[in-house]
């Protein structure tokens, strides 16, 4: 059996190469770690209260860390809520949601993007799949008398809404958009300001595609 003495230089040597080995297997668990929190969280949230959105060249937006729309192929058009929105009258709000939804369907096609652009409800289940909805947050012709007689942007029409682009698979949101043009109409009667909500549910889809496009060309 053989004995090794070490003098205090060799073991100084040995101590310092076994403290780079300790750190290097704690940074390879650390990036092992953080890795597998990106892939458990880095798609998107989980619920809407989750999202932050701040200001952009297309209105408000929100991104959520680590995505990737080049992951996926088809995106289905799903519902966008009117739930507890002032009457404007017998189908209206269910028709400009329902241009809204034509509009986004049309657009993203015409984006080339995906694969498929589709509002067949069936095809949610399919892989490669994001889901497109959200909430009709405001939708009015605002008041033709603050119009009239008032003036000075009072009595506006507006249009708001909120939509929310989401995995179909475990329903996280990857991405958000928010916008609330308004009319500059000041005078005229109702039927004008009618006329410019569906002005503004265009400008809404326009820019909610914009942003779309721009996260999938360069994920920001």
């Amino acid at each position: 059996m053989r004995i090794f003495i070490y003098g205090d230089e060799e073991i100084n040597k040995r101590r310092k190469l076994l403290m780079k080995m300790r750190r290097w297997m704690i940074g390879v668990a650390f990036l092992f770690v953080l890795g597998a929190v990106q892939v458990a969280f880095g798609q998107g949230v989980t619920d809407k209260s989750q999202v932050a959105f701040h200001k952009d060249d297309t209105g408000y937006v929100f991104l959520g860390p680590g995505v990737n729309l080049k992951e996926y192929d088809r995106v289905v058009i799903g519902d966008f809520s009117i739930a507890g929105l002032p009457d404007i009258g017998p189908g209206r709000l269910e028709g400009y949601r329902d241009t809204y939804r034509n509009h986004l369907k049309t657009k993203l096609t015409a984006a080339g993007i995906f694969k498929e652009v589709t509002d067949d409800q069936s095809k949610v289940s399919e892989p490669k799949t994001l889901i497109i909805w959200g909430d009709v947050i405001a939708m009015h012709p605002g008041s033709t008398a603050a119009r009239v007689f008032v003036g000075m942007g009072a009595g506006k029409a507006v249009a708001e809404i909120k939509t929310y682009l989401s995995t179909a698979e475990d329903k996280k949101i990857l991405l958000a958009h928010h916008l609330r043009p308004t009319s500059g109409i000041r005078s005229g009667h109702g039927s004008d300001a009618l006329a410019w909500l569906y002005q503004g549910v265009d400008k809404i889809s326009t820019t909610c595609v914009e942003y779309v496009k721009r996260v999938y060309a360069t994920g920001r």
